[in-house]
């Protein structure tokens, strides 16, 4: 998927009400910050629940200012990340994915997770000094005091349930990634309601193309620019979307579940469901009657 595309995508979200209630529910309780952020980008500043100290630095240190930076390595792995600097204030990021591919993270924490001693303060405005920063042990223990503390353990459950949340949100923008028409050029709006209202049909990109008032070459470079997927790969994702809600909603078998979502085999909805979800379908009714 294109990144003006995920961009756009990243936004929705963070305007989505499932987002917001969150949010507004996790900063309640955790008092910390919590940033969408895209994956070539950092946390916001300016947030309320900044720490006073992280606000301090990055007023001052470039470093800072894109504090856990992503290495393309990490992104590749798809974990949560975990970062401490010299000061002992440790941040998370939790992933959000797109068909297994990192989006963005939802970044957390500013906290200290061991109580500041006069050796750390001590150590801390050294390392500063030595960065050519005018500041003392009086001035870091002031911007320590706005400075959140946990227990390793608390923090360890905090992040457990951004986790969990990164997962929800995760398999919210694969249905919004169909969904959401993001400004569309008329005819890419045509296709896809078009597409919608006739999935259990064969619809070979010569109809579809059609219903755009496009030639077919034109329909999949316009396609492919508005949803960031390829013509196939958005019909295939979108029956497979048909088939988990038929999965969920219905006691209708396997077979008859793949014919009613427009597969014309047993064999091709199978792997094309185990290619999107990583899982069979027979396993993702299990998982989810559970």
């Amino acid at each position: 998927m294109e990144q003006q595309a995920i961009d756009r995508l990243l936004a929705d979200l963070g305007r989505s009400e499932v987002f917001r209630e969150y949010e507004d529910a996790y900063r309640e309780v955790t008092r910390l910050p919590l940033h969408l952020r895209a994956v070539h980008t950092a946390g916001a500043q300016g947030d309320p629940a900044e720490s006073a100290f992280c606000s301090f630095m990055r007023e001052h240190n470039e470093g800072c200012r894109t504090c856990l930076h992503i290495r393309e390595e990490a992104r590749e792995s798809g974990q949560t990340l975990h970062h401490s600097c010299f000061a002992g204030i440790h941040v998370s990021a939790v992933p959000v994915t797109l068909h297994d591919q990192v989006i963005g993270y939802l970044q957390t924490g500013e906290v200290l997770l061991e109580d500041e001693t006069a050796e750390h303060l001590t150590q801390t405005a050294k390392h500063l000094i030595e960065t050519g920063m005018n500041t003392s042990v009086d001035d870091v223990k002031r911007l320590f005091e706005g400075t959140h503390h946990l227990t390793p353990k608390q923090y360890e459950a905090v992040v457990r349930l951004l986790e969990i949340f990164g997962k929800h949100i995760s398999g919210l923008a694969e249905k919004m990634s169909v969904d959401a028409d993001h400004h569309e050029p008329d005819g890419i709006r045509k296709s896809k309601e078009f597409i919608r209202s006739h999935l259990g049909e064969t619809l070979s990109l010569d109809r579809v193309a059609d219903v755009a008032n496009m030639s077919a070459a034109h329909f999949c470079r316009m396609f492919k620019k508005a949803t960031g997927m390829n013509y196939s790969e958005y019909v295939n994702r979108l029956r497979i979307e048909k088939a988990k809600h038929l999965m969920n909603s219905t006691a209708l078998s396997v077979s008859q579940i793949a014919y009613e979502s427009g597969f014309n085999s047993v064999t091709h909805f199978n792997r094309t469901f185990r290619a999107i979800t990583n899982t069979t379908p027979t396993a993702y009714r299990q998982s989810t009657s559970v």
